[in-house]
């Protein structure tokens, strides 16, 4: 079971669709929704020396504020108390956006949007993964 999952994304129905796919699931707990990386960074900042910081984010490249990139940059150095499981959810199928999303530890999987049941089911191996 995963209690906290965040999903950071700025476009509202993706959102939205991202969030009830992911409540579908019963191995998902609460998820968090996040418009920009800076709001997702800003929460993570603040928590990170407690337990409740996520165990899977759902990250989009493309964003305004802070982008997926730049979040990414930020959430490296963060000293969180458990590891966090990142996934990219993005539009891009550009192989460079690929390949430079390896170059990240936190990042497990890069998959393209619409989230959809087996994407998840995916994820949830990665987080597991993770875990262990």
């Amino acid at each position: 079971m995963f209690d906290l999952i965040y999903v950071i994304e700025d476009d509202p129905i993706t959102l939205v669709i991202t969030e009830l796919i992911v409540k579908q699931n019963k191995a998902f707990g609460e998820v968090q929704k996040y418009v920009n990386g800076q709001e997702a960074y800003d929460t993570l900042l603040a928590l990170q020396r407690q337990e409740e910081v996520p165990d899977l984010i759902l990250l989009d490249l493309n964003m305004p504020v802070m982008d997926g990139w730049e979040f990414l940059d930020a959430f490296s150095a963060l000293q969180l108390p458990k590891e966090v499981c990142v996934c990219v959810l993005t539009s891009s199928i550009h192989p460079e956006d690929i390949e430079k999303s390896r170059g990240y530890k936190a990042v497990k999987g890069y998959f393209t949007k619409p989230l959809d049941g087996d994407a998840l089911e995916k994820m949830l191996g990665l987080a597991n993964e993770s875990k262990a």
